[in-house]
């Protein structure tokens, strides 16, 4: 289960989230969690909450969904999960969770509760 204290990654310390941040979070790790259940496997996060500045410092785009507490990162150095995701994508609509193109991720997963422009399951940075 990745909780809490792991997606923030501390950085609430200095930038509090605000009452819509912890909505958002709340689905994003119900979600995520689930996906997990079903995977059976424990995931680890790469990158979770990033505040402006950390998202400028890790290059993300400029309207990154992990800003809002709607996207995660998790490592996936074997691609293991990556194919998983791929495989299932049902499950990933039933927790209604977006899969950028594994294909630009290598090392880890980003997942994100807000969809994306193309509206679709698997979709290209």
């Amino acid at each position: 289960m990745i909780k809490t204290s792991e997606f923030l990654m501390g950085r609430d310390k200095t930038y509090p989230l605000s009452l819509e941040l912890w909505v958002n979070l709340a689905q994003l790790l119900s979600a995520v969690n689930y996906l997990r259940g079903v995977y059976g496997k424990p995931l680890s996060v790469s990158s979770g909450y990033r505040p402006g500045v950390f998202n400028r410092a890790a290059g993300g785009a400029k309207n990154s969904a992990h800003m809002t507490c709607e996207a995660i990162d998790v490592r996936d150095p074997d691609a293991e999960f990556a194919q998983w995701c791929l495989d299932n994508l049902h499950e990933l609509e039933k927790a209604g969770l977006y899969l950028e193109d594994p294909s630009h991720t290598p090392g880890w997963v980003h997942l994100q509760t807000r969809a994306p422009r193309s509206g679709k399951r698997v979709f290209l940075p």
